[in-house]
């Protein structure tokens, strides 16, 4: 499996978990079947947008498990511009606080094996 088949399989599965686990948000489910029509067409594109949005701000506050730094931009990000990975900052912004530990150190361990991945994908 390539680094960008690997980088794209976890994200989509990273959209899925979190969907199963917040059934009533529709919207996670409409970005997780989103991200997989867009792996069949332009699978490039996923890790570009990932790059351009995520990577390039949240690297850093990701590797320090800095949630305070996360909520904050979320929210900021949210409630200012449109993006295509917004529902990966959506989950900071609103499940975060009620979100147990368990599943907190599940989204950090996703968020890092994102960011490893997607390094790797040249």
């Amino acid at each position: 499996m390539s680094a960008l088949s690997a980088f794209n399989t976890q994200l989509i599965a990273f959209f899925d978990d979190m969907s199963e686990t917040y059934p009533e948000e529709k919207d996670i489910k409409s970005a997780a079947e989103a991200l997989k029509a867009l792996k069949k067409m332009n699978p490039r594109m996923i890790h570009t947008k990932f790059m351009e949005v995520v990577h390039a701000e949240f690297k850093e506050p990701i590797a320090r498990r800095d949630e305070e730094y996360l909520v904050k931009r979320a929210h900021e990000i949210l409630n200012s511009q449109y993006s295509d990975m917004a529902f990966a900052f959506w989950i900071f912004d609103k499940h975060w606080k009620t979100m147990t530990e368990a599943n907190k150190k599940h989204v950090w361990d996703y968020c890092n094996v994102l960011i490893v991945l997607a390094e790797k994908v040249t």
